[in-house]
């Protein structure tokens, strides 16, 4: 198996780069490059020298040898081949640290299409200063970021920064500054020198975050909500930042929330929204105990939590529970809708996603209602749905996916639009892949399947989908070889991957 697959370089060629995308960039068809000249062994041997550099340099970093993590990240991104999807997550991370020379040298060299060009945006958007600083004063303040985050160190590294003239002139020299000072509890201090950061940099939302985060903290409510208010104006249109400004969202909720019970819930929903699920379900549990006043609300966020980490029957259990409360809460309603679809209930399915979309303005359960249709054999409804929310919703993530079940000629139209919502959904390289092989196009299947490889070398769905490109070649004992592995991973995969699913896509 490990000599059939192929390393493929994607390069999206889109004429311009602009800050902002227009529609007419959207509906621009992706042109891939295919280099089919190397074999799995030597993908393998690149993603491991990229994720053991990387590892090392973020490791470094927690440990605050940031020179050395600086070094190693600037022999990753010398190093590395050109692979857009590689260079936008290292160089998030990059950014996050304060690498800014480095984050800066990766987004240079990522080629200017639709693909990259939301990510870059929202990158810029988030974490950059209104500045640079040279090397040496950036490593200093990077070394402050790491000993305030990672070392416990937050109120030696503020006095430091204070009494030191490095970087005076960068406004990210005073977040940190704030930073430390909210580390260390001083909340007023805080305060003053974060809106020192905004008034030297007023785009940046990491800085009004952490402003946020601090009224909240200070008991200063109206404020607090205020702020967060200016920060949802901002139009994300990538998961990965859209989730960091939920994030922020949750916790100033919980802060300035004056019942006990609803304080948990955003709490809950805040762990998880941080990828702390087993948090979020401990303090929801315990809000129950203590509280029945909001028990519709928890048992439907445990509902969702259960369904998004694949534990159905807890899902159920606590979305039926939320329901017989409440037939209004969204969370349970669409829980259920999406339980009933994945066992092919499809008239419950349609029955619940039509009671859902009566509670809410989001997209998913429209979404829903068109899949159930088609699921139903009715595809003209489904089409018409589908057709009628791309034209007002051309980032949806779900509906792009979907959709491709009955317009599935629009594969190439769409990816540069679903990649650059969640470039790391694994899910949507491995439905794409899907489509590419029912549609006989085995080289766009492996550029498809090599995405997926980097992301999750060891994700079932990647050898399931694997073999069945090695089949549709011809080549039917690796085929067998891959769904062997396939099993080993996940035994009853079969029965997860739906048939009815075409894509095994589940948000």
């Amino acid at each position: 198996m490990n000599k059939l697959s192929y390393i493929i370089t994607i390069c999206v060629l889109f004429a311009g780069f602009a800050s902002s995308i227009s529609a007419q960039e959207a509906a621009a068809p992706l042109k891939v490059t295919a280099v089919a000249n190397a074999a799995n062994m030597d993908m393998v041997v690149k993603d491991n020298f990229i994720k053991s550099k990387f590892t090392s340099a973020e490791n470094r970093f927690i440990q605050s040898n940031v020179k050395a993590s600086h070094d190693d990240f600037d022999d990753l991104v010398k190093k590395a081949k050109h692979d857009d999807y590689v260079f936008l997550l290292y160089g998030m991370k990059m950014a996050e640290f304060g690498f800014f020379d480095l984050s800066d040298d990766l987004i240079s060299r990522l080629d200017n299409n639709h693909f990259t060009a939301s990510y870059i945006q929202d990158m810029r958007r988030y974490y950059y200063p209104s500045g640079m600083v040279k090397e040496k004063e950036m490593l200093y303040l990077a070394d402050a970021y790491s000993n305030i985050v990672y070392n416990n160190m937050a109120l030696e590294t503020t006095s430091e920064l204070l009494n030191t003239t490095h970087a005076d002139e960068s406004d990210y020299k005073n977040y940190l500054i704030a930073l430390g000072y909210y580390k260390s509890n001083n909340l007023q201090l805080a305060l003053k020198f974060i809106n020192n950061a905004i008034k030297e940099n007023n785009t940046n939302i990491n800085y009004l975050s952490l402003k946020a985060r601090i009224l909240a903290d200070s008991k200063k409510n109206s404020q607090a909500l205020k702020t967060l208010e200016e920060i949802k104006k901002v139009p994300f249109l990538t998961t990965d930042f859209q989730k960091k400004v939920r994030s922020t969202e949750e916790y100033v909720l919980y802060k300035t929330s004056k019942a006990g019970a609803l304080k948990d819930y955003h709490l809950g929903y805040y762990y998880h929204l941080q990828d702390k699920s087993l948090l979020a379900t401990k303090v929801l549990q315990s809000a129950i105990i203590s509280s029945k006043q909001y028990s519709s609300d928890i048992f439907g966020l445990l509902s969702r939590i259960y369904y998004e980490n694949d534990e159905v029957l807890k899902a159920e259990e606590f979305a039926k529970r939320a329901f017989k409360e409440d037939k209004k809460n969204y969370l349970a309603v669409l829980t259920l809708a999406d339980i009933s679809f994945e066992a092919r209930n499809y008239e419950d399915s349609l029955k619940y996603y039509k009671k859902a979309k009566k509670l809410t303005k989001d997209i998913e359960p429209s979404v829903g209602i068109a899949k159930s249709y088609l699921a139903l054999n009715k595809p003209d409804k489904s089409k018409k749905m589908y057709e009628k929310m791309l034209k007002k919703n051309k980032y949806n993530e779900e509906l792009l996916v979907e959709s491709l079940k009955i317009i599935p000629q629009r594969v190439d139209y769409y990816l540069p639009r679903v990649a650059s919502i969640d470039l790391s959904n694994n899910d949507i390289w491995l439905g794409l892949a899907d489509h590419a092989i029912k549609d006989g196009n085995f080289v766009m299947a492996a550029t498809y399947l090599n995405n997926s490889y980097y992301i999750d070398e060891n994700n079932f769905k990647y050898y399931y989908y694997l073999s069945l490109l090695l089949r549709a070649k011809g080549e039917v004992e690796m085929a067998n070889l891959s769904l062997l592995r396939c099993s080993q991973i996940k035994e009853d995969y079969e029965a997860v991957l739906n048939p009815g699913n075409v894509y095994g896509y589940k948000k």
